[in-house]
């Protein structure tokens, strides 16, 4: 059992930097309602109106920001300025790296005169309860592209005796070779003050670009996805249970669609496809069928817009996957992390998704490519229609209950970590003092 410090008369603060979507603060969750309980105050600051937006089509996040709490205050930055400001900044930090301009001295002196600028701009947006902090042992958290963006090193030059943390934007596995084995040996410093936090050893092999990723001087450390925890989710898995037990009273079956949008992975005719090949398998032939339709955070309108009114018992959700997945037999999945949600709970998935015809960031096979998903054993494989039809019938004739074949071990050392995640937490916190065992 650990408690807030209280050799000291000082509240300690988190500030957690939302940059893009639901997502980082979905990851990020379970840590901030823990150092709440431990007494700190927690600041969200959302650097995009994006981001914010994302947020409120999430309705679980949303009430939890929106609580009633003085320990825990939300602030938006963003807006048309102050973004443009920020990528501007971006831009001009990652030229200066790639051309080295710190070699040419007319063109560096130039360039520092810009970065200050930028950086007085960055800083002064901060509210001033952030900005009171600069002397204090404070924690920031921030999705760990910001180690690329010059706002990671102004903040490191304000705030010198704060710690900071990197974490994923999703729980997404990034490692292919499952069947390797991983081994974290690496000593941890947990009195160091720059921490990179992510799922499995395997996920660094795979995201470490040699430079930001691999500086010396930030920690390792993996934590599994603390939202995959016990007791993150004993509630949720205890209504989703008493919600599938109830299948033999009932007259219909509920799916839900975690849906993926046009953009990098698919144009506008591959969502489009999926949409009708969900459709044609499930409301098309199932009379007693309701379909409920969670569209990616940054799916804004899609083809299901388009359909929503000729289908009475479609309905497009503005939840947390898991909350909506308590309420459902069974999902299809367009190559979603939200499928391990799923799982997570006991909720069987369907991956309609070809990944030889999207390969981008699938994982290699020798016939071509599949999904990690597939690979963890978590989601029946549909790269059509007839896989589709195919694999709702095994489901249907199983009862809707999860294969027994079981996910692979990684999946188990995966979740394995995500009950101990506080742990390692916990020993940063002691080592700085911020807690008492």
């Amino acid at each position: 059992m650990f408690t807030k410090l209280n050799s000291s008369s000082e509240t300690q603060t988190a500030i957690a930097f939302i940059s893009a979507s639901a997502g980082e603060l979905d990851w990020l969750l379970p840590i901030l309602d823990d150092l709440l309980k431990k007494g700190f105050n927690v600041k969200i600051i959302f650097l995009t109106r994006q981001a914010r937006l994302s947020v409120t089509k999430n309705r679980m996040l949303d009430n939890y920001i929106s609580q009633q709490n003085i320990q825990l205050e939300v602030y938006l930055l963003g807006g048309y300025f102050f973004e443009k400001i920020e990528r501007l900044a971006y831009l001009s930090h990652r030229i200066s790296i790639k051309l080295k301009l710190n070699k040419k001295p007319i063109i560096k002196t130039a360039y520092n005169l810009l970065n200050n600028i930028l950086k007085q701009f960055f800083l002064m947006s901060l509210p001033s309860e952030i900005l009171n902090l600069k002397s204090k042992k404070c924690l920031f958290f921030s999705e760990y592209p910001s180690l690329r963006r010059p706002r990671d090193l102004w903040l490191k030059d304000e705030f010198e005796n704060a710690l900071f943390f990197y974490y994923p934007h999703s729980p997404h596995v990034y490692a292919e070779d499952l069947e390797k084995e991983y081994l974290d040996t690496q000593f941890k410093n947990f009195s160091n003050r720059y921490f990179l936090l992510l799922g499995h050893p395997a996920d660094y092999f795979i995201i470490n670009d040699g430079r930001e990723l691999a500086a010396s001087d930030i920690e390792k450390v993996f934590i599994g996805h603390p939202k995959y925890s016990n007791s993150w989710l004993y509630d949720l898995r205890e209504k989703s249970n008493i919600f599938r037990s109830s299948l033999p009273i009932r007259n219909e079956i509920n799916v839900l669609v975690l849906s993926r949008g046009s953009g990098s992975y698919l144009d506008d005719e591959s969502h489009a496809n999926l949409v009708e090949i969900a459709i044609k398998a499930t409301l098309d032939q199932k009379s007693n069928y309701n379909l409920f339709v969670k569209k990616h955070p940054r799916e804004e309108n899609s083809h299901w817009d388009a359909i929503e009114d000729k289908y009475p018992s479609l309905t497009i959700i503005d939840d947390h996957i898991m909350n909506i997945a308590t309420s459902v037999d069974y999902v299809i999945s367009f190559w979603s992390s939200g499928a391990m949600d799923c799982y997570a709970l006991g909720v069987p998935v369907i991956e309609l998704f070809d990944p030889n015809k999207h390969s981008k960031q699938q994982v290699p096979v020798e016939s071509g490519y599949t999904t990690i998903s597939r690979l963890l054993g978590i989601a029946l494989p549909a790269n059509n229609l007839e896989e589709l039809v195919s694999a709702i019938s095994s489901l249907e004739s199983n009862n809707y209950e999860l294969p027994s074949s079981g996910p692979h071990l990684f999946y188990s050392d995966l979740m394995n970590r995500s009950n101990k995640w506080n742990t390692q937490i916990d020993k940063i916190l002691l080592s700085h003092n911020l807690i008492n065992s």
